[in-house]
């Protein structure tokens, strides 16, 4: 789980929506901004609740028993959670690399956290995903990710659930060629629907 975080925590990018969209489609204005935030292995650590922070289990993994205290990726994203309270873009929808690892079956795969700092709850909720360098080599280019309410739940605001892609070898490669500073990465499209 550790093999790529720290080339990953370098690259660590808040991406922000170009527009987030409730399921009526009215516009929210979204900030347009990238903040970085190095991981320190020796950064004091914190319980998470300066800004309330908190992570969710997907519905999914919930219903088939799984916890933060008996799976080792949710105590994991849990610990950098706890690490670095202060990621989430204030009164907007998020991303957060966090790191690769390997499924049972040996395959890479790629955890951003989404994060919701919107003052409501969201579910079924969708975007593109970029992540790649200036130069125009992309990890992924425009990729489609969906988290539905059947398979990821409600989101509350001030939460964070994981988001689990796959990742080829070639990716990885790429990922690993990327710099601080010479990084792009975005999401576009946002589209949720709020629960009142």
């Amino acid at each position: 789980m550790r093999k790529y975080l720290a080339l990953l925590a370098v690259l660590s990018v808040l991406a922000l929506a170009a527009c987030g969209k409730t399921e009526n489609n009215t516009e929210k204005p979204v900030t347009n901004e990238e903040n970085k935030t190095e991981f320190e292995e020796n950064s004091i650590e914190t319980d998470g609740s300066e800004k309330g922070l908190k992570l969710q289990v997907l519905k999914g993994d919930e219903e088939a028993g799984m916890t933060i205290e008996n799976n080792l990726l949710y105590n994991e994203l849990d610990k950098v959670i706890q690490q670095n309270p202060e990621i989430g873009a204030d009164n907007d929808f998020s991303v957060y690399v966090v790191d690769t690892y390997h499924d049972d079956d040996g395959n890479s795969k790629l955890v951003i956290l989404g994060i919701n700092r919107l003052p409501v709850a969201i579910k079924n909720f969708e975007f593109t995903y970029t992540l790649g360098n200036k130069d125009k080599e992309y990890v992924w280019e425009r990729q489609p990710v969906e988290m539905k309410e059947e398979t990821a739940g409600i989101l509350q605001p001030d939460s964070a659930l994981p988001i689990v892609l796959s990742i080829t070898e070639e990716q990885v490669a790429i990922l690993n060629s990327l710099e601080e500073g010479q990084t792009v990465m975005s999401i576009d499209g946002f589209i949720y629907e709020e629960v009142k």
